[in-house]
């Protein structure tokens, strides 16, 4: 581990130099009156600054969570599309308005390059619905007109500084999520964007300490008793880039994965779209930036687009029935990550299967995504046997009840209140969501998962503070430094979870 003195001294040098149900019923009709009420999950703020060694009680909202729509007011998704645009370096007469509508008509099937009749969508054929009707009616409207009958609003913030890889590639995802307000029956349902940019580590050759300010900043907002202010540290923290110093903003077309070329591969960090567009059927997608340009060296020819990418920790339910060409290759690599499915909380259970075995859409709706409905008697047999050398009393359902958590609509619906074995119980969403239009934060998050990000990110600062090593260990969590350089090489977050896993 780095000390602190020597790690910031080198920060400041580096500076110098240079985040179904089918039958579920909607959002009740009055609840767009209510979309404006204050947050019921805020927890006093009544924590000490993270410059107090150890630190501990950091407050869930704001230093994990921020729900309270006072303080969201600068985090417009027209702010979001346009800051991606200029910092894609695509042209400058390409509108918010033109690369949303033309993200949208990716559901439909049509003959431009990128719509989800793509070839290159969906190559092993695990079956995608296409074209979407009721999500494709999205792009007949400009949500960014003040008077348009569909726009999208921000309800959160999220800090998943527990995702940064041990490795300190990154310094983990910073997330905003937006959802559909419509006044217009033709357009009805409901529908969620999630933007989860990734963080650059700016000097990476320090590791994850590196990342210290970044953890100290969030843990900071919990001592900061002015909405106003921790706001407007948020909004540079996002947008400006001048919040941690050292570090650049979070919003930056780089953060969703940007591509600079039609065939380039793409980088960290993804958008995610959560649609129940007209209430027809519940399904999640995932999407990077691409920049594609006429002549590279001319602006005026590129334009950014949000392409279609696999959802990931999704394998398709297909490859669990030993039939398909692919199946010997998955059975091989799930067997190999069987002990990130046999740990003992239910916030550290991970997957992360390569992105061949991954589906392009994940939905909801449908039984066949539990696992356990679709897997082979051969493939539960090998489960069983791996089991029974590890020593683990699980049987193979629980395994596959745990692997179906970990895809979107195992996380977002059909796992709610599922036994996985050894007295573990999935959490329950908020029906389809872990956050709605009303701010409401999921039982899955405030009994669960929030209260180990916030371990997590305790934990992270108390071994760089020089807490003593009982006062520094949070909630069983340590990471110090012999933990971080296991979690690395063992290609995990600092969180535990796969690096690349999307939970």
């Amino acid at each position: 581990m780095i000390p602190t003195r020597t790690l910031l001294s080198a920060l400041l040098v580096a500076t110098a130099i240079a985040a179904c149900d089918p039958g579920v019923i909607p959002i009740e009709p009055d609840a767009r009156e209510r979309i404006d009420a204050p947050p019921i999950d805020a927890p006093p703020i009544d924590t000490p600054d993270s410059t107090v060694c150890p630190v501990s009680g950091t407050a869930i909202n704001p230093s994990l969570v921020v729900n309270d729509p006072a303080m969201l007011t600068g985090f417009t998704l027209a702010r979001v599309i346009d800051r991606l645009r200029v910092t894609s370096g695509a042209a400058a007469t390409q509108t918010p308005r033109a690369i949303y509508q033309a993200w949208m008509r990716t559901f439909n099937a049509t003959a431009a390059s990128g719509d989800c009749d793509d070839p290159t969508i969906d190559p092993n054929h695990y079956g995608l619905m296409c074209p979407r009707g009721p999500e494709s009616k999205l792009a007949t409207v400009d949500p960014f007109a003040p008077d348009s009958p569909v726009q999208f609003v921000p309800l959160g913030l999220f800090n998943r500084f527990d995702l940064a890889p041990a490795d300190g590639s990154n310094c983990g995802e910073y997330r905003i999520v937006f959802s559909m307000r419509s006044t217009i029956p033709t357009i009805a349902g409901r529908a969620l964007v999630i933007f989860e940019g990734v963080l650059a580590n700016p000097t990476p050759e320090l590791g994850i300490d590196a990342c210290l300010p970044v953890a100290q900043f969030w843990q900071g907002l919990s001592a900061d008793p002015s909405s106003a202010s921790r706001a407007a540290k948020l909004e540079r923290f996002y947008f400006d880039g001048t919040a941690v110093p050292g570090f650049g903003p979070v919003v930056t077309a780089q953060s969703y994965g940007l591509a600079l070329g039609s065939t380039a591969a793409h980088g960290a960090g993804q958008i995610r779209t959560n649609f129940f567009i007209d209430s027809v059927e519940w399904q999640l997608r995932e999407f990077k930036l691409r920049r594609t340009c006429t002549d590279p060296n001319d602006t005026s020819t590129c334009r950014l687009v949000v392409a279609h990418v696999t959802v990931k920790a999704n394998p398709a339910e297909e490859l669990f029935t030993g039939f398909h060409e692919r199946s010997p290759s998955f059975e091989s690599q799930f067997l190999a990550q069987l002990s990130r499915l046999t740990v003992t909380n239910v916030a550290a259970i991970s997957l992360a299967p390569a992105d061949q075995f991954n589906e392009f859409e994940s939905v909801a709706s449908r039984a066949e995504v539990d696992y356990t409905r679709v897997a082979g008697f051969q493939f539960l047999e090998t489960i069983r046997t791996r089991l029974a050398a590890m020593g683990s009393s699980l049987a193979a359902e629980d395994i596959l009840r745990r692997a179906t958590t970990q895809t979107c609509a195992g996380c977002h619906q059909q796992s709610n209140g599922v036994q996985l074995g050894n007295g573990m119980v999935w959490p329950p969403s908020l029906e389809f969501t872990h956050i709605d239009e009303n701010h409401r934060l999921s039982p899955a998050l405030t009994q669960a998962f929030l209260p180990r990000r916030r371990a997590v990110l305790e934990a992270f600062i108390n071994a760089r503070c020089g807490a003593l090593d009982a006062a520094r260990i949070v909630d069983g969590i340590d990471l110090g430094d012999a933990a971080v350089r296991a979690a690395a090489a063992e290609g995990l977050t600092l969180g535990g979870s796969a690096v690349g896993a999307p939970n």
